[in-house]
This record gives C-alpha cells, sequence and structure tokens, in this order.
C-alpha cells in the first residue's frame, strides 16, 4: 500500500495530479504560490523550528507543546472559480495596462494574471480569449465556406502545418476559437445524423479492420471508402468513419519529441498491430499500452509514434497505386 496514489484535482488550478495522500488538495505549483496570513512575518518563510524553551524549564515537553499551540497556523485560500462582473474588468484592466504592449506567451499570460486576482485559470483563459480575440460577425455564407474548407482538409487527409482551425482562421481572418466552434457545432450535427452518434471502441476496431482490409485488397477508390465500409457495417455513419480514418493517419509532426526506435523494435510493433487486426475484438486496455507491454522496453507514446509512421506510410502506397 504504500506505493499507492490517490487522483485528485488542483483546487487552485484544476490540473489532475497523483498523490500519495489523498488530503492534499493542491499541486506543487499551487502549493508554492498561496497566500499566508500571518502576524509573523517571519513565519511566511515557511515553517521554523520551535525555539528551546528557557534553560530551568521544568518540563521541557509541556512547554515545546504549549509554544506549537499558541503559533498562529497558516491560513491558504483556494483560487476563486467564481466570475462576477467585477474580477471581469479587473482582469481586462490589468491585461490592457501590463500585458497589451508586450503580450508574453499565452499560458504564462494565463499564469501571471491568474495570480494577481487569484482566480481559476480557465475561468481567466476565457476571459482573456474574449477581450484578445473578439468575436467577428460571420455570414451564414462565410460559414459554410469554412465548413466546406474543414471538410475537405478531412477527405483529403491533409493537415497544415499550422493545423487546420488555425489556418481556415488566419484566411478567414478570424480568431481561432471562433473557427473551432463553428467547425465543432458542424461536427456534433453530422454525428447526431448517425444510427450510433457515440463509438466505442468495439465498433471503431470494426471500422480499422474493414479500412485495413482494403489497404491490402485494393478493390475501392479511397475517397468512396468510407460510405463503402458505413454501408457494410450499418451502425456508423460515412461521416463518422471518414473522422476515424483521419485520426488513425495523424500529424507525425505530433510526435518530433518522442525517441526513436530502432528498426528491428519498430518491425516487432508493426508485427504486434497486424496480431491486433486478426483478433476478433480489441484487447481490455490500450492498443498502445497493451503493445508497449508485450514489446517491452518502450512506451506506449512511442508504440503510438511507430503506428502512426507506419499507416500514413501504407495509405501512401495505396493513394499512388490507385491514381
Amino acid at each position: 500500500m504504500s506505493g499507492m496514489k490517490f487522483r485528485i484535482q488542483c483546487a487552485g488550478c484544476s490540473t489532475t495530479i497523483f498523490v500519495p495522500d489523498r488530503k492534499i488538495r493542491f499541486c506543487p505549483k499551487c502549493q508554492k504560490k498561496r497566500p499566508v496570513k500571518s502576524t509573523d512575518a517571519s513565519f511566511r518563510g515557511g515553517p521554523k523550528r520551535v525555539p528551546a524553551p528557557p534553560a530551568g524549564t521544568k518540563n521541557t515537553a509541556t512547554a515545546v507543546r504549549q509554544q506549537k499551540q499558541n503559533r498562529e497556523p497558516k491560513i491558504f485560500v483556494a483560487k476563486s472559480h467564481e466570475l462576477t462582473p467585477e474580477m471581469r474588468t479587473k482582469i481586462e484592466e490589468i491585461y490592457r495596462e501590463q500585458y497589451a504592449a508586450n503580450q508574453p506567451e499565452w499560458n504564462e499570460l494565463v499564469a501571471q494574471i491568474s495570480d494577481k486576482v487569484w482566480v481559476n485559470r480557465k475561468i481567466v483563459s476565457t476571459v482573456l480569449h474574449q477581450v484578445v480575440y473578439p468575436k467577428v460577425v460571420v455570414t451564414p455564407e462565410i460559414e459554410a465556406q469554412i465548413i466546406e474548407q474543414y471538410r475537405s482538409y478531412i477527405e483529403r487527409g491533409e493537415r497544415p502545418q499550422k493545423g487546420r482551425r488555425r489556418t481556415i482562421g488566419k484566411e478567414f481572418g478570424l480568431p481561432f476559437h471562433q473557427v473551432r466552434d463553428i467547425v465543432f457545432a458542424w461536427t456534433q450535427s453530422q454525428y447526431a445524423k448517425s444510427p450510433t452518434p457515440e463509438l466505442t471502441r468495439e465498433h471503431r476496431f470494426s471500422i480499422e479492420k474493414l479500412y485495413w482490409e482494403e489497404l491490402v485488397n485494393q478493390q475501392y477508390n479511397l475517397q468512396e471508402l468510407p460510405s463503402i465500409i458505413a454501408e457494410k457495417l450499418g451502425f456508423a455513419s460515412a461521416f463518422q468513419i471518414r473522422r476515424w480514418l483521419d485520426s488513425l493517419n495523424d500529424d507525425n509532426a505530433k510526435f518530433l519529441n518522442v525517441p526513436e526506435l530502432t528498426a528491428d523494435v519498430k518491425q516487432q510493433i508493426i508485427n504486434e498491430y497486424h496480431q491486433y487486426l486478426l483478433a476478433s475484438s480489441p484487447p481490455e486496455k490500450s492498443l498502445h499500452s497493451t503493445i508497449a507491454s508485450r514489446v517491452g522496453g518502450v512506451t506506449a507514446r512511442q508504440v503510438h509514434k511507430t503506428l502512426n509512421e507506419y499507416r500514413r506510410e501504407q495509405r501512401a502506397k495505396y493513394l499512388q497505386r490507385n491514381q
């Protein structure tokens, strides 16, 4: 039991962390930033050793306990999760007066203002988004163009260097969060049309198996494949399948910081992946964790990187053969 960890949510920044004591309420970063209320200025530097009682005191232990009881304890105040009109105004004023002319990185900006007003970072970030990136009026025609552009990225499997939504935002002169909201609303409306709006792991596993069979058999055009798989399975729409296949061929740039593996280890991972595709159901744990434990000496992130590269290579070969 000595190695048991408890999952908690930091009361300051809402970050999920694992700690050895379930009574801990703050992550290490917020722990250092919490204010201290004490009439003893010397106590603010941290807990001090209780001085020894005067010489000649008969009951030393009793005197030490009495000094500890008389010492004023720390009073910790968690960051507020409530956004009042006054607090909104204060956040906006701090940004305009101290940061508008020379804005730091976004995360640092949010962290600094959060500490100044002692309000949860998510709330500060929401207010700053509205100040820094105010909404632009979008006509139905522009919204339709945004959706069409995003749809075409998915169908082609194209991933611009700065991301799809940011690229679209730059093209139409819109802030990222506004494009994100437009795309999210549209995708949710497409999911709602499906016989199964939320796919399970078993559903996605079935889709992946049929997709891989087609990469081997090469019977159809890749653009037609989502509709063909949807018709064969019956529980998912072509849009859902296209989105899932798109996620299976993610951007390799997301794995630049993941350590490389040797060719032999990569081949072991690919072999395990082929065994996964031959199974009748997905493993109990996630695919990447399962393969990592079987191969040994690799992380789930390294497995993900290897499989992503492999899938993209096979997809590129398929496209070349079907041009």
